[in-house]
């Protein structure tokens, strides 16, 4: 791939003729430029902005204005047609069209369609130019490799976009050194399934999902309990029958136990009042067989000396039949009253047997029955607890699945490292020989007094880290040489692989910080490496910077100037007028 030409259908756009090798796109101070004039407006950052955005880039938010209003872009390149040999190649799109569409034409592998989808554009590159496959991780297209080889960030070497997370980097970067695409994409996955278990986790503890708990032991325990309850009522209801008499039998139940201890009540006193008759009848009935006249009225009597005529002792005797006769009549009430008690008390003795019986066979019926309605109740509460076992069921899988899924994190992230280390020791003696080396080496050109090192390692969670290092202080201008030393050595090494397009742009705040010795250094390695491998390396600068990196290093601007001239004058910029 070579970059022809940018144009625009404006004429007041100075369109820029680009050649082989290196390039470079000077913005120039003029005589009549105020000392407050600035070279911001100049467009070199905008020149880099184009380009992504005609390659497939999203709309940069600088033209979204209405200057641009109908301005349509367009850039000629040289792409590997489909019989192997380079077509000319145009692509037009415009800023205030629909930017879902642009036109390209003169290529076959398009089957040189004009209009195109922006996405078949970018799956276009990514075939021919990236060597991309479509089983390849959807984190590695053309537009995110495209950051690497058209820089406008500058602020971490190995991150072209500030977006990317750790994995998204090692992925490219690592694509781009050769590694295997679906190796070092591995951590996504696991990126991806840690995300959720920490998410799950937060709201859990948020209480966003209050249902769920992850104390599996705790759920067990609930388990068991609901479980047993259920266990236990259903063998219950399989024991039992409906008696849709069940309520009157209960009622039937307590009227004899209360019948049954009024009975005993009577009993006790009608056992009591039989112990008072028989007392009773033992103390009314003395031993008669001896009178009172012959045993203790004679006696008395004859102890006084004294002698009973015959007409008292008559009259004694009389008295004392008399009282005989009293005592066996009171006798006999007295018995005829105990038997009648005697005969209450057998006929309550034998009411309370009844009853007690009749009262047992009402028990046997409750314990053997239920009401329907207690019947129908306890079968809603089997149902329930049904309910409940499947959702705790359910909720203990969730926890088993969420504490799962920390050893699952863990396992893949240990197989991701040995993977990754794996291929970095498959692949040592290329990347040795190769792009650590050149890296190094390059390295070494621009400082005489550092080391620079090009180390790639798996991290503990199986990314792919690559870091290129200067010795020293890791100062802005020490970052930005290893930015270039990065780039240069992704370029070298992706087009050995085939997974390069050709194209390397470098906008100039790369150099901002850089000592200019160094810059020199940096340009003159950048123009013998894009003649050697045939790549193309345009890079923006200002005429003064441009100065004092000739007038302090060794670097000869003229055979790469493209002289497109911008200049900070008004109407000297790229698009022909200025604005804010």
């Amino acid at each position: 791939m070579r970059l022809l030409r940018l144009s625009a259908n404006d004429s007041r756009f100075k369109t820029v003729e680009f050649r082989e090798g290196m390039n470079l796109v000077i913005a120039e101070r003029r005589d009549e430029s105020s000392q407050g004039d600035s070279r911001n407006g100049t467009g070199k950052t905008s020149l880099v902005l184009l380009i992504r955005y005609l390659l497939g880039g999203t709309l940069p938010s600088r033209f979204r204005r209405p200057e641009f209003e109908g301005w349509r872009f367009r850039l000629d390149l040289l792409l590997p047609g489909v019989a192997g040999s380079d077509e000319e190649v145009s692509v037009t799109r415009g800023v205030s069209e629909p930017q879902t569409r642009l036109s390209v034409v003169g290529w076959s592998y398009l089957e040189n369609r004009h209009d195109l989808r922006v996405a078949e554009w970018r799956t276009a590159q990514e075939e021919v130019l990236f060597s991309l496959r479509e089983d390849k991780p959807t984190e590695l297209t053309s537009s995110s490799l495209w950051a690497y080889f058209l820089r406008n960030q500058f602020g971490t070497p190995t991150r072209a976009l500030p977006t990317d997370a750790d994995w998204v980097v090692g992925l490219k970067l690592g694509y781009l050194l050769g590694l295997a695409p679906n190796i070092a994409a591995a951590p996504g996955e696991v990126a991806a399934l840690e995300r959720q278990r920490k998410a799950l986790n937060q709201a859990i503890s948020e209480g966003a999902l209050q249902h769920l708990q992850l104390d599996e032991a705790q759920l067990r325990s609930e388990l068991a309990g609901v479980s047993r309850e259920r266990e236990r009522l259903a063998d219950q209801l399989s024991g039992f029958k409906v008696d849709a008499e069940y309520e009157s039998n209960q009622q039937r139940a307590n009227e004899l136990s209360q019948s049954i201890k009024r009975i005993n009540e009577d009993l006790l006193a009608l056992s009591n009042r039989s112990s008072e008759l028989e007392r009773a009848i033992n103390a009314e009935l003395p031993n008669l067989g001896e009178d009172l006249s012959e045993r203790r009225i004679g006696r008395m009597y004859s102890e006084l000396g004294l002698v009973l005529p015959d007409q008292v002792s008559k009259r004694f005797d009389q008295v004392v039949a008399f009282h005989q006769s009293v005592a066996r009549n009171r006798a006999q009430y007295l018995r005829a009253e105990q038997d009648e008690v005697a005969t209450q008390i057998a006929l309550l003795s034998a009411r309370r047997v009844q009853e007690d019986a009749d009262r047992a066979n009402v028990m046997n019926i409750l314990r053997s029955s239920v009401a329907f309605d207690t019947f129908v109740s306890a079968q809603t509460r089997v149902s329930q607890l049904d309910s409940q076992i499947s959702d705790l069921e359910r909720r203990l899988e969730v926890a088993a699945s969420v504490g799962e899924m920390a050893n699952t994190v863990k396992s893949k992230r240990a197989e991701s490292e040995r993977l990754v280390r794996q291929e970095l020791q498959e692949r040592q003696a290329f990347l040795v020989s190769g792009p650590l080396a050149l890296f190094r080496e390059l390295g070494s050109e621009v400082y005489v007094d550092r080391t620079a090192d090009l180390l790639v390692s798996p991290t503990k969670n199986g990314i792919v880290k690559v870091t290129p290092h200067i010795s020293g202080d890791a100062s802005d201008g020490i970052r930005g040489v290893e930015t270039f030393l990065l780039d240069m050595t992704l370029m070298v090494t992706s087009m050995s692989l085939g997974r390069s397009p050709g194209l390397l742009v470098h906008d100039s705040h790369l150099f901002d910080a850089v000592d200019h010795r160094q810059v020199a250094s940096c340009l003159n390695i950048g123009a013998r490496l894009a003649e050697e491998y045939g790549f193309q390396y345009i890079v923006t600068m200002n005429s003064d910077f441009v100065g004092s990196v000739v007038t302090e290093g060794s670097f000869d601007p003229n055979p790469y100037d493209l002289d497109v001239g911008l200049s900070d004058v008004e109407g000297g910029g790229i698009f022909g007028f200025s604005f804010d």
